[in-house]
Formats: structure tokens, C-alpha cells, sequence
């Protein structure tokens, strides 16, 4: 064998390394981009950024329960003011 086809055939077998390697990556691409794959890692992604928001308010509320408090008494008072301008709400009497 003479140095041309020394290069060729090694010019080959890296053709035929680099063909296998692209095909695993389109296989790991697809499996990766299937919507049940896609799903499953939104799902995982949102209850780790939820677990991370819910113990940040709670250190939040622990380093300030006074305000926690008044916002959550405004909060209620929100949601309960139908009930609440009832409560206080004066008919009129007959004189």
C-alpha cells in the first residue's frame, strides 16, 4: 500500500465513526423530542422552580410574619367582601 491509500482508508473509517455518531445522536434527539419526554421534563422542571418559589415565601413570611399577616387579612377581606358589606350594611328603619 502506498501513503494515498493509507489516507483513503483512514478517511474512510473516520467517514464510517462519524456516520455512527450522528445516527446515536439523532436517536438520543428523537427519543428527547417526544412529546411524552417533553411533558415529563416541563412537569419536572415546574415542581423544582414551585418547591424553590414555596420555600422562598416561606422564609419570606418567617423573616416578616406582620406583613405576611396583613396581606393575607387584605386577601380574605377581598375574597369575603360580598359577606362582609352585608354584615355591616344598615337597612333602613320605619319611624
Amino acid at each position: 500500500m502506498n501513503l494515498i491509500d493509507d489516507e483513503l482508508a483512514k478517511a474512510e473509517a473516520n467517514s464510517e465513526q462519524a456516520r455512527q455518531q450522528l445516527a446515536r445522536t439523532v436517536v438520543a434527539l428523537q427519543s428527547r423530542l417526544k412529546p411524552s419526554a417533553l411533558a415529563r421534563d416541563a412537569v419536572e422542571e415546574l415542581k423544582e422552580v414551585g418547591g424553590d418559589m414555596a420555600r422562598s415565601g416561606i422564609e419570606a413570611v418567617k423573616r416578616n410574619p406582620l406583613p405576611a399577616a396583613g396581606v393575607a387579612a387584605l386577601l380574605t377581606a377581598f375574597v369575603a367582601r360580598k359577606p362582609l358589606a352585608r354584615l355591616f350594611h344598615r337597612k333602613p328603619t320605619d319611624a
